[in-house]
């Protein structure tokens, strides 16, 4: 005897079919946002971890002069970093790493992810910044390494907190006294604050406006120079260029001033790589967060003040 088979409807197949689909994939996407985007921070660990990725598969395609004895099985673990990240719970000096110049920007690259991936943040920094100031200024790395102080330098506490044991300097802005600027001082005050703040207080500016009278001279321009205070104390020098009327203008054009001077002074009596000159639109006040280093500010300090007068010799 045959028995009479009832069939599924087809609309009843397809229903189903769809619910094993969609009610598996709502599940797991329901608490998930697609809209907003990710914050900048994400972003720019992700552009470094990725240009890092990409020069070490680059290194696939180069030839070995033994690939007998090196056709060894890679490991899916990350190989450790060539230069030694040391003991993320100790301070670090803030030369950390330079000794490790000849190892190219790469293995700071390197040693900078690796760090940011053991949360030790102050010494990740560092690792970035030797990127900047003991490599070549062609190094392809730069922007990973601008784009990682960026990121970190909200993370990483001042180096400095102590207004005692800044160096002192002095931004000093010259006017003739004629030339109407009313917010002249308020402005090279507020610039001399930001200066100590990007240094990470490793330096303290003091403003200081002259207001020579000059006949005879009827163009308005300011002059900027920071000087050291002491004996001995040295000069970057001036720096000439029109007075801004707005105070916001005025603010810019003496902090890439400012600028200029820092990148001036580095290359003339430092080894360190000086940061590049500024391009038409850039933001001075990133430039000098991110583009001269903790390191670099310091030494600029030190080129600038002044060293205790020699004693006299008892008689």
């Amino acid at each position: 005897m045959l028995h009479h088979v009832k069939r599924v409807p087809i609309p009843a197949v397809i229903v189903l079919s769809l619910a094993a689909i969609v009610i598996p994939w709502w599940q797991g996407t329901r608490n998930m946002d697609f809209l907003t985007p990710p914050e900048e921070s994400v972003l720019s660990h992700l552009r470094a971890k990725t240009a890092l990725m990409h020069s070490e598969k680059s290194r696939l395609f180069t030839v070995k002069p033994e690939p007998k004895d090196t056709a060894a099985i890679e490991s899916p673990i990350r190989a450790a970093p060539a230069i030694d990240p040391g003991d993320p719970a100790t301070p670090a000096p803030l030369n950390a790493y330079a000794e490790h110049a000849g190892e190219g920007a790469g293995a700071f690259a390197v040693l900078a992810v690796h760090l940011e991936e053991q949360k030790a943040n102050a010494r990740a920094m560092l690792a970035w910044e030797r990127v900047l100031d003991v490599c070549p200024d062609n190094a392809s790395e730069r922007p990973a390494a601008l784009a990682g102080i960026q990121r970190l330098r909200p993370t990483v506490a001042p180096w400095n907190t102590d207004p005692v044991a800044a160096k002192p300097l002095v931004l000093e802005a010259t006017l003739p006294a004629h030339v109407q600027a009313d917010v002249l001082e308020e402005v090279v005050t507020k610039c001399a604050h930001e200066l100590g703040r990007y240094s990470s207080g490793l330096l303290h500016f003091q403003p200081r406006v002259e207001r020579p009278d000059r006949k005879g001279s009827t163009s308005a321009v300011l002059s900027l120079q920071v000087t050291g205070e002491g004996f001995g104390a040295a000069s970057t020098g001036f720096l000439d260029f029109p007075l801004a009327t707005e105070p916001e203008e005025l603010r810019k054009e003496i902090l890439a001033g400012c600028y200029k001077l820092v990148a001036s002074q580095l290359a003339a009596f430092t080894n360190f790589t000086p940061p590049a000159a500024l391009a038409e639109g850039d933001n001075p006040s990133q430039a000098l967060e991110s583009r001269i280093t903790r390191l670099c500010w310091d030494e600029f300090g030190k080129s600038l003040i002044g060293k205790p007068p020699p004693k006299e010799k008892s008689r």
